[in-house]
């Protein structure tokens, strides 16, 4: 076992009262799946495909030419003098160069964006488990993918209940 492991295996142990992890006392939710399936999530997702999702297009359409320049290269080299190769190749750098810095800058944005989303998220999210958690007398919920979770009864999953309380609680 590492050592993450272990010690987070203490923590738990240690944090999590004995009664708390009773059958039907304790409960996990899939924030991932909560992101994806519910409306909000997916109304969220759209708004950032219908912001990025343009500028992925013409990135892919970069990609593309940058490809085209490449293999032309390759197969007109032979025929091209070393001095016209290497002008050549100077170019297609410079171009991927140019590339590979615009792709991080929208990596950025998208990342920054993400983050701002998810924030509208988080909060009616947190209140949809907390409704969830009390109507089952569920005295502790956890997220499905925290580290130093080894196994959880898929009967304690209470996602799709989440999503669907969050569903009928938000626009």
């Amino acid at each position: 076992m590492s050592r993450f492991a272990l010690v987070a295996t203490l923590l738990l142990s240690i944090i999590v009262p004995t009664h708390a992890l009773a059958a039907g006392v304790l409960g996990y939710v899939d924030m991932q799946k909560v992101l994806e399936e519910s409306k909000l999530g997916k109304s969220l997702q759209e708004e950032l495909r219908a912001e990025f999702g343009p500028r992925g297009e013409e990135m892919a359409a970069e990609e593309q030419e940058i490809r085209k320049l490449q293999q032309g290269l390759e197969r007109e080299a032979p025929l091209m003098s070393a001095d016209q190769v290497s002008k050549k190749e100077a170019e297609v750098q410079k171009r991927i160069a140019a590339f590979q810095e615009k792709a991080n800058t929208i990596q950025q944005e998208i990342m920054k964006v993400q983050q701002s989303k998810s924030r509208e998220i988080i909060g009616p999210a947190r209140d949809s488990i907390t409704a969830v958690a009390k109507k089952n007398k569920v005295g502790m919920v956890v997220e499905a993918g925290m580290s130093g979770l080894l196994y959880v009864d898929t009967t304690l999953d209470l996602t799709a209940e989440v999503v669907k309380h969050l569903d009928a609680n938000t626009k």
